[in-house]
């Protein structure tokens, strides 16, 4: 079954791209996420998600519109927003202590970075509307539209995890596949411990990355890394 959408849009507007100092902020709270908070930080606490697959989406375009990332990050699958910082040059250890314990301050980054191209994604007026469902190797997923006034759609994938959280994988994989690649390669090669976790914990991420290599508006280029990415994962015995 294929994920399609009408209007052809350039995967390019969908990358997640960080800058240095949301990465250093990301990084430091990578440390402090599952462990006691030394710089006296409020520790953020990740929720139940929203009823509905559309709610969760109507819930995130606003709260990053209010820049209230905290609040959203209850809205991220979760561990997906720890593994997905392996592209933005978190360390292994990092990742994995996040895994061990709440990678909600994680999340909470995730989507501040996101924030930055929030108007792509959520241009102002864009109507929100489910369109199905797809099952992936027993995994059910919620297909979401977002289309602008110029009849452009873009996907947004949740799943139902004590209330619909979003597939940051299955959604925005395009964005960051190619730049995990690196990262998994080296985790292959390594027999630590946290090696293994991350990549066991990657496994996880298979269904979703299954999903998002099916859509039909990425390009050839943006496919073969999702699907390069899916190899590499699934090495792991």
């Amino acid at each position: 079954m294929k994920v399609s959408r009408r209007p052809v849009v350039s995967p390019t507007s969908w990358r997640i791209v960080l800058s240095p100092k949301v990465l250093f902020v990301l990084l430091v709270l990578l440390v402090g996420a599952c462990g006691g908070n030394s710089n006296g930080a409020p520790t953020i606490t990740t929720g139940p998600g929203a009823e509905s697959a559309e709610a969760a989406v109507e819930e995130l375009r606003s709260l990053l519109i209010a820049g209230d990332f905290a609040s959203a990050s209850a809205l991220a699958v979760p561990k997906q927003a720890a593994l997905a910082s392996l592209a933005e040059g978190a360390t292994f250890s990092q990742v994995a202590r996040a895994l061990e314990g709440s990678d909600a301050q994680v999340a909470a980054n995730f989507w501040s970075g996101f924030a930055q191209g929030v108007g792509d994604t959520f241009p102002p007026g864009a109507a929100v509307e489910a369109t199905g469902t797809r099952t992936e190797s027993g995994v059910e997923f919620f297909l979401v539209g977002v289309t602008s006034g110029s009849g452009v759609e873009r996907l947004v994938v949740t799943q139902d995890i004590d209330g619909h959280r979003v597939d940051l994988f299955a959604s925005f994989a395009s964005g960051f596949a190619g730049r995990l690649i690196s990262p998994i390669e080296i985790l292959l090669t390594s027999l630590t411990e946290d090696a293994l976790l991350i990549l066991s914990e990657m496994k996880a991420t298979v269904p979703s990355l299954l999903v998002a290599s099916s859509d039909e508006s990425l390009t050839p280029e943006a496919v073969q890394e999702i699907l390069q990415l899916i190899e590499l994962i699934t090495r792991v015995g």
